[in-house]
């Protein structure tokens, strides 16, 4: 009895995870969070003593990867457990003969894979019906984990999309700005930057339905979309303090910002973020020569209204493996 209990309990389980992961809009389930969550600690934590970028780089496809071969495994355990629980629930074809314990883990694994039982069958009802429902499992699962994989790798190719659309403006404040122009109502990269706006609300709501992607370490720092979101971050800042006649669009700056917001929330309401009270030299080198007085209350009440977003977006940087100087 206390094997059923422990095989039905280990079977839900791995079906709400994978249900969880691969249906809801709302994360990952309970067994793909932490098993990713641990993974990538492990390898930041060697990342921040001796860079790894290209070994990062493969930890998303591996989280992947291995969580399917982790749903598997604790599906084919559950089943394990179940056609143990009679010596002779599992027969051979021909003989009769009771199955070893490591004849009906091979019996199991062809059941899930569904090429047929050789000579391991099933003895009776409900082994039969059970056999049954572990290979429709097995079939279920895998359909659903490749189309969870294609949209994964998909929403993986939009993260460098998105990095790419910033630093493809500039690689720093100055040169976006000098760029964008979009000061300028005639000659500007206002549309693409709204469009960036929009591609960065797109990114967040993908990063909630499938947070693996956190894992898809980008080894250049101009296809992380962290990093990018950070640039752009900066550069709206500075057009907001800058002198009137070098201003953007209240609105651009509006809907840039709402969408930069948002974006920081992806970091865990719970974590620590290191918030530094000054302001980085670079930036107020940026804004002065936007011609920001940076010495006025007006300066001072937007870099305090700014910098908490700011500690939030340097922490996602470092939890995509990126440290900003």
């Amino acid at each position: 009895m206390l094997l059923v209990i422990l095989a039905v309990f280990v079977l839900l389980l791995t079906l709400w995870d994978v249900f969880i992961t691969v249906f809801s809009t709302q994360g990952a389930g309970p067994l793909s969070y932490r098993w990713g969550k641990w993974i990538w600690a492990g390898l930041l934590h060697v990342h921040r003593r001796r860079p790894i970028h290209r070994v990062l780089s493969l930890a998303g496809p591996f989280v992947l990867l291995s969580s399917i071969l982790l749903w598997y495994c604790l599906i084919g355990l559950a089943l394990l457990l179940i056609f143990s629980v009679q010596p002779d629930s599992v027969v051979h074809g021909s003989s009769n003969a009771p199955a070893s314990l490591e004849t009906r883990y091979y019996f199991i694994n062809t059941t899930l894979s569904g090429l047929g039982y050789g000579d391991w069958v099933p003895s009776a009802f409900p082994w039969t019906l059970l056999a049954t429902m572990g290979t429709l499992t097995g079939t279920v699962v895998l359909t659903v984990s490749l189309s969870y994989v294609l949209s994964v790798v998909s929403a993986a190719i939009d993260r460098k999309k998105l990095a790419q659309s910033v630093f493809g403006m500039g690689a720093s404040v100055t040169q976006v700005i000098d760029n964008a122009r979009l000061s300028d109502p005639r000659d500007s990269l206002k549309n693409h930057f709204l469009t960036t706006a929009g591609e960065i609300d797109h990114q967040r709501l993908k990063h909630l339905a499938y947070p693996i992607l956190a894992y898809f370490h980008a080894t250049s720092v101009d296809f992380s979309p962290a990093r990018a979101v950070l640039l752009l971050a900066d550069t709206c800042f500075v057009l907001q303090v800058a002198a009137p006649d070098r201003r953007a669009p209240v609105g651009v700056l509006q809907v840039a910002n709402s969408s930069i917001h948002n974006f920081a929330q992806l970091h865990a309401s719970g974590a620590t973020v290191e918030q530094d009270p000054d302001c980085p030299e670079p930036l107020l080198a940026a804004a002065a020569k936007q011609g920001a007085a940076i010495n006025s209350e007006e300066f001072k009440q937007a870099l305090g209204n700014y910098l908490p977003c700011r500690a939030r977006l340097l922490a996602l940087c470092r939890a995509d493996g990126w440290q900003v100087g």
